[in-house]
């Protein structure tokens, strides 16, 4: 067999070797046995404990600076969660003359909050933009109910309600991913009473077919000058 070329070198050289006793099969049965129920209990144990190494040490190190840095926000929050709070009792309301100054504030709240230290978390990052983005320009909206925009009053002030839901989703959606609720609203000023604080009359227009000036409720007189808000007995 030494002279035969490799290519017939296969199967049936195995045929003349003479057969194994019943001792040896068996014991070359019995150490295959020991072999593979070793390998399966080495590979058991090894799994095990990288499974319970690694993921508590993980989560634990991601939420501690995740929370410290939401932490960290809760003044602006909170001071954000107000100024909505008061703008959706202003709007209710139809007070256009403590909404509109309310709305130049919560303009500049969603600035400075987009100008915060970033957070340590992509999407808690992102989540908290987006909502602080949303107040910004419901806040933007608002300015249009003043300033003459030829947009109905109604549609203009959807717009704002729409926008300020969008913030509050994204900021709810924040606070579960962090663990920690939502800020609280403070106390919200009282809204006027007495009518002459409308918020509808950015698209109002005089009698000669120009555009009436707006006062600073967003409503206009029939020529064009601002109204006279002032309580009459």
């Amino acid at each position: 067999m030494a002279g035969r070329p490799a290519w017939l070198r296969g199967e049936s050289w195995r045929i003349a070797e003479p057969p194994l006793t019943p001792a040896a099969t068996g014991a070359a049965v019995l150490g295959a046995v020991v072999l593979v129920v070793g390998c399966v209990l080495t590979a058991g144990s090894g799994f095990d404990e990288g499974s319970t190494a690694t993921t508590p040490v993980g989560v634990e190190v991601d939420q501690g600076p995740l929370v410290s840095w939401y932490t960290s926000t809760q003044g602006m929050r909170g001071s954000i969660a107000t100024s909505v709070a008061s703008a959706r009792a202003f709007l209710d309301a139809q007070d256009g003359a403590s909404l509109r100054p309310l709305c130049i504030q919560l303009a500049a709240e969603g600035q400075q909050a987009g100008g915060l230290t970033p957070g340590p978390d992509q999407e808690a990052q992102r989540l908290f933009t987006s909502g602080a983005g949303h107040y910004e320009a419901a806040a933007r909206t608002c300015a249009q109910l003043f300033d003459g925009t030829q947009i109905p009053a109604a549609q203009l002030q959807a717009q704002v309600r729409a926008a300020l839901a969008d913030g509050d989703r994204d900021w709810d959606a924040l606070a579960t991913r962090v663990g920690l609720p939502m800020a609280h609203a403070g106390p919200t000023p009282p809204a006027a009473t007495d009518g002459s604080g409308g918020t509808g009359g950015s698209a109002a227009t005089d009698g000669t077919g120009g555009t009436g000036d707006t006062d600073a409720t967003g409503g206009t007189d029939g020529s064009g000058d601002p109204e006279d808000t002032s309580a009459s007995g």
